[in-house]
């Protein structure tokens, strides 16, 4: 029996160091961007990417991940969407499981987001930049970084979490060319119009807070 959990110990002290290793040998951060030219004024795309009512529609995260989102408006100063401490929640199963805020803006110019969610620990930034190229045309800069603590950067760069994530970035950018640009189409292809008239299926309600 002492040979045994001897034999077992030193497995367990082996895979210990091997995952040492590894996370010591596997990055730490992950930085990209991805860019895109849309056919719209630069103020209409700053506003559908600030205003959260208005990127639900056309994030790819919603469908992708088979959730629900809502806009929280309870940590801003001002009360109102598309101001710094504005919140998209996701929902799933009813469940709130992550969010995204965000940290600053300087208008037709950028918009700046943190991210917190389910998953290994990381601490995600998106920076959008914004260049215009001529008053119907502009360019979209999508900057990512994520900080990811040791052991738990193996889970994402093992996992190919780190290189699903990208992709899902280059469809966030696809989905805002559609909606900023004529007719205005949303994450499913439906036209909704600059005025959204059509509802928005992934849609959901903060729940009140007794």
């Amino acid at each position: 029996m002492l040979a045994i959990l001897t034999t077992i110990s030193a497995i367990i002290g082996c895979l210990t160091l091997l995952i040492i290793l590894l996370s010591d040998l596997s990055p730490r951060k992950l930085e990209y961007t991805e860019h895109i030219t849309v056919t719209a004024p630069v103020v209409d795309v700053y506003d559908d990417i600030r205003f959260q009512d208005r990127l639900m529609r056309w994030s790819a995260w919603p469908k992708e991940t088979k959730s629900k989102c809502a806009v929280d408006t309870g940590h801003t100063i001002e009360g109102e969407d598309g101001t710094v401490g504005t919140r998209t929640v996701f929902f799933s199963k009813g469940k709130a499981m992550g969010f995204q805020e965000i940290q600053s803006l300087k208008p037709n110019h950028s918009v700046t987001f943190t991210l917190e969610g389910a998953g290994p620990p990381h601490f995600p930034t998106m920076l959008f930049k914004l260049e215009e190229l001529s008053p119907e045309e502009t360019k979209v800069v999508l900057a990512f970084t994520n900080r990811m603590p040791p052991p738990f950067n193996l889970i994402w760069n093992f996992a190919g979490i780190s290189k699903w994530t990208r992709k899902m970035h280059v469809k966030d950018l696809e989905g805002l060319k559609a909606f900023s640009e004529p007719p205005h189409k949303d994450a499913n292809g439906t036209v909704v119009g600059r005025d959204l008239a059509a509802p928005n299926p992934y849609e959901s309600q903060m729940p009140e807070v007794a």
